[in-house]
This record gives C-alpha cells, structure tokens and sequence, in this order.
C-alpha cells in the first residue's frame, strides 16, 4: 500500500514551516545538496539535546513505553570538502526515543572514542578503516584506536553499549547517552572484538563473536553481564563476517565466499570474491565447541540474518537478505556522502531467502524474491521455531535508501507491505511485543523514518500483522539526524 493523500496532508502539516523550527544550520544540509542528502549530513558536533517530539498522526499504542536505541555514522565531512571515504567509517552517534505516557523525547550523542577525538581536535579524517586509507601521522597501537563505533547497540543488564566490527564495546550512559568507555570481558580478553550483531537468548544470555581473520571467538555472557566462557574457532579462511546466527542448540557461523587475506586499510580494498569456494556454514554445538559440522550452499554474499530455527528432525532454517555477489564494495556510500546519486545496478538486488541446512548434506535456498534488508523477527523467538521476519523494502528509483516496511509469513508464502513513497527514507524497524501477549503476531514496529518533505525524522509505529493498514501512529520532531544502522528496544 502507498501512503495516501490523507496521510501526507495528516503528517506533513509542518510542511513548509520547517525551516522555522530552529534546524541547526550544520544540519541542514548545502542547496546544491538533493533533498535525499540530508541522511548522510554531520550531525551537530554537540549531539542533541533531549527534545519532545510531536504526535502527528494516529493514537500511541496502550502499552507502548520503552527506549529506542539506535547507532549509525553522523560525522561525515570535514570543512567544505573533506568527506568521509565510506560510510561504515564516520564517527558513530546513539539515538535515544523514550516512549511513556503516550510521549516521545529524543536526544543524541556522539559516542567519544579516541577515533573522535583526534579528528575532532585536528579537524579531519585522519584514522584508517573499513574503506579509508588513513593519514601516516595517525597513530594506531590497537583497534580500539579506530574503533568508530557506529554499528549497532545493546543493553545487557542495564548498560547500554555501542558497537562497532573490529573493535571492543564501548560503554555508555543509558540515560545521558554519556560515554563511559572501552568495556573488557575479561582481563585477558582486554581489546578483543566484539561484533556488531550479538544473539540474545530468551533467558537474557547474550551470545557474540570476536572476528580475527581465520580465528573466531565466542562470548557467552549471563543476563548480570558476567562473563560465562570465551572459546575458540578456526574457520579456515578470513571471511566477512557482518551477522550470524544460532537456534536454541546451535551456533551457527555463515561463511560467504568474500576473503581478505591482507587485511591492511583501507580494509575492503582486499576483499576478493570467490564465488567458486560457494557458501559455507559451520554448525556448533553450544555446549560442545569440538561437536561441529560444515554445509555448503551456492555462492552468495551478506550482511544480515534474521534469525535461525530447528525443526524436530534437526533441520535448521535461517532467514537472511542473500546477494548474487557483495554490495557496499569499494567506494561504498562515497558518492552519496558527496550527493551524489549514480542509481542502482540490477546485480546488486538482494533476495529475502530461507537457508535450509537438513541434519545431513548440504543447504538449499528458498527465495521469495523480495528485494531489502535489515531482517528483524520477534526478540522473544531468537533461536526458535517462528514465522514473521520484517524487512525494509521499497527501492525509488531516483533516490538511495528504501522505501517500504514489509513482514513475511513463511507459514502462508504471504508478504504485507507498506510503502512510504519516495518522499520517505526508511530504517530498521523492531519487534516491540505487546505487553501481556506471548505470541509473534501480538507486537508493534517501531523505527525511525527520515521525511524528506518537512526535513524531519519521524518515528512510526505499526501492528506487525497489520503492516498494509498503515502506521498506528507518528511522532515528529523538529529535526533530523543521520540515517543509522541498528538498534535495539528496552
């Protein structure tokens, strides 16, 4: 469904009164910038400070009270024409929603990392990364010197957390958004990584990885954040390793044929795709880490799972945005930090699949054909059995970015979609079960929509079985911020 008139005239009564509503000026973009550009824009260096958003459409949900938490780059040029040289490497800011009593305050913090710092002081892009080459004067004795800590968030016991690939967990204040700094596991583990896509168990046992190149750790952390143990696999090659996945038994790691043996800035410059080797996937058994087994698959790269399942016979399925071959590459987001809109190439759609791994034998794919990414399922169904995965869809032709809120039902073969339009630049949106319900059906959809019409961001909530009907309700600001990545509900 596309967005009606009703609701255009209904949520954009702002409309051309924006500019009246004290945007900062660092925000607000250049006129020779496209209108789009205002999600790839340098947030305020300050951050933002705590600010009522408006309710514009709809009734607030009864029930509906918690914390959005969301993490992306918002630092993303220098000057008039110092730009980031990729997207994954600007300095990562949290976001903060919280939602009580039917309202809606947001704020904003850059995450305070020595990355930040130096450039801030300097006045430029100086640390090396993902797609960055680095100045020679930067000095580099760990990863946490570079850590840009801009991926994604987590809340284990209380304690907020910024993550990033390569570097450690960076602690943060969950009400100010204050940083509080580097978090070690452990005295030994002091340094390691911690990816960007932990696994929570319904019990609140936190699983992670740690990538090193062909080495792969595993964290097990309690609901108290304790560390319960830290082990070791060799996967036998340096793959990129985004997500994964696990099910009530098994951890299970997703090797895409996407191999970087150098591993030297500008980090992806390395990658080599070798679609020959295919896809592989290594199965552990939680409890028993010499317990393991391979799968292979035809070639396909990615970035994000959903989740994974087993049926009784021990088959497992997991759900993933899967690409012919890798996207976000060499240069990848350069040009649309510049404003700079080149379209998009047909090889690079991407195909929500059901990767099905049988107890024996290899994996076979089922394709829905449905093109986006950001998979989320319902937080109490990680590692067991569901059928609703959401997925942010829509593809304007004329613009970067998505569009749509979609949820599959891999029951019934049927996807429920909301299209936004054009005017609209969509984010992940999240599973907020419905308070007193226990099933996946019984929640809400929350996330942030960037509204190129009154240059705002918007907060959308919808019924997650009732996605085609249209937002439940909108909160509206009286800015925007970058678009992000990920995030998290408490």
């Amino acid at each position: 469904m596309t967005l009606s008139r009703r609701h255009f005239l209904t949520t954009s009564a702002a409309g051309t009164a924006v500019f009246g509503l004290g945007l900062s000026p660092a925000f607000a973009g250049t006129p020779a910038m496209p209108d789009w550009h205002l999600g790839y824009t340098s947030a305020p260096a300050g951050g933002f400070d705590p600010a009522p958003m408006r309710l514009v459409f709809g009734k607030v949900p009864k029930g509906l009270e918690g914390c959005l938490y969301r993490n992306g780059p918002a630092q993303f040029r220098y000057g008039k024409d110092d730009f980031a040289s990729h997207w994954f490497d600007g300095d990562g800011m949290i976001q903060r929603i919280a939602i009580a009593d039917g309202k809606a305050v947001h704020s904003g913090r850059f995450v305070q990392t020595n990355k930040r710092g130096i450039e801030q002081a300097q006045g430029k892009f100086m640390a090396p990364g993902f797609g960055t080459v680095g100045h020679p004067d930067f000095p580099v004795t760990s990863a946490d010197d570079v850590n840009a800590a801009n991926t994604s968030v987590i809340v284990i016991d209380g304690k907020l957390y910024a993550l990033w690939e390569g570097g450690s967990a960076i602690a943060l204040d969950a009400a100010t958004l204050e940083t509080r700094g580097v978090k070690d596991w452990r005295d030994d583990l002091a340094g390691m990584p911690f990816l960007a896509h932990p696994k929570r168990e319904p019990d609140d046992t936190v699983w992670n990885l740690a990538i090193n190149g062909r080495n792969v750790g595993v964290y097990r952390i309690a609901a108290d954040g304790g560390l319960q143990s830290f082990g070791l696999l060799n996967i036998g090659k340096a793959a990129y390793i985004h997500d994964w996945a696990m099910t009530d038994r098994h951890l299970i790691i997703l090797v895409q044929p996407w191999i970087n043996e150098a591993f030297r800035p500008p980090v992806v410059n390395g990658f080599e795709w070798r679609p020959e080797e295919g896809f592989q996937f290594l199965i552990v058994d939680k409890n028993d880490f010499s317990n393991r087994r391979w799968a292979q698959g035809p070639a396909r790269a990615f970035y994000h799972t959903g989740a994974a399942w087993e049926d009784a016979d021990g088959t497992i399925r997991i759900d993933a945005a899967l690409y012919k071959e890798p996207v976000l590459g060499v240069g990848g987001g350069a040009d649309e930090i510049r404003g700079d809109w080149k379209g998009r190439e047909a090889r690079f759609q991407s195909d929500l699949t059901q990767i099905v791994i049988p107890p024996s034998g290899d994996a076979r794919l089922i394709e829905t054909g449905h093109d986006g990414d950001f998979p989320q399922v319902d937080p109490r169904r990680h590692g067991l059995p569901r059928r609703l995965t959401a997925l942010m869809t829509g593809q304007p032709a004329t613009r970067p970015g998505l569009s749509a809120v979609s949820v599959h039902d891999w029951e019934t073969g049927t996807t429920d979609t909301f299209d936004f339009g054009a005017s609209r630049m969509v984010e992940e949106f999240l599973f907020v079960p419905k308070p007193g319900k226990q099933d996946e059906a019984d929640s809400w959809l929350i996330g942030p929509v960037l509204n190129l019409k009154t240059a705002t961001t918007d907060i959308c909530v919808f019924d997650a079985v009732r996605v085609s009907d249209g937002p439940v309700c909108i909160w509206r600001g009286d800015r925007a911020w970058p678009l992000g990545f990920h995030g998290t509900w408490v």
